[in-house]
């Protein structure tokens, strides 16, 4: 098993979607806490601006700018609105610079897209939401989408569907660092048995 991580750097951006973020740094948060472990959390934007997430327009403030970033154990890139965020060439410079030399690079939903164009999943295996997977085979030949799964792991990778996706994911990078008995009682203390009322369709 890993040294477990010690810091989460998460990249904000507007249009984000809040859950992205919420759900992962719970299941992390609850995780260090079970495993006695201090665990340090940053917010980045782009230029150390507040952004504003797509649902709501709230306000989500930050520690600073990705420039005060040179690598960190985990980069968190979370998705939202693609047509706020998708083609932002600063924002996949960041991902491009700091992804590359953190230990781990995770995605959640669209986040994917910035990590593809960041060239750091070439070769590599996706997934993503699966309302964008005809636009992500078709901007991203070199990659391989996993469209039929919630959540990936291909080496120092991590990347998840949508948003409950992202928890799953968590919940297994959560194995990885702290051994599956964290991981369970992470899951028993979030009362995360997802029974929803409707199927997929």
């Amino acid at each position: 098993m890993a040294e477990p991580i010690q810091e989460v750097v998460v990249l904000v951006f507007n249009g984000i979607e809040r859950l992205d973020i919420e759900g992962p740094l719970g299941v992390l948060g609850w995780a260090a806490r079970i495993a006695n472990q201090n665990l340090k959390i940053r917010f980045v934007s782009k230029d150390g601006r507040s952004v504003e997430d797509h649902l709501l327009g709230r306000s989500i403030s930050v520690d600073g700018a990705v420039t005060d970033v040179a690598s960190t154990d985990l980069l968190l890139v979370p998705g939202g609105d693609l047509s706020r965020f998708g083609n932002d060439s600063d924002l996949v410079a960041a991902v491009k610079r700091i992804g590359a030399t953190s230990r781990y690079l995770v995605s959640v939903c669209t986040g994917a897209f910035l990590v593809a164009q960041a060239g750091l999943a070439d070769g590599k295996t996706m997934a993503t939401h699966w309302k964008t997977h005809s636009q992500f085979r078709s901007r991203f030949p070199k990659i391989n989408l996993a469209s039929d799964r919630r959540y990936v792991q291909d080496q120092n990778l991590w990347s998840s569907a949508g948003i409950s996706a992202g928890i799953d994911m968590t919940l297994r990078f959560v194995i990885s660092q702290w051994g599956e008995s964290t991981a369970k009682e992470v899951q028993d203390f979030l009362e995360y048995f997802p029974e929803p009322p409707f199927p997929r369709s």
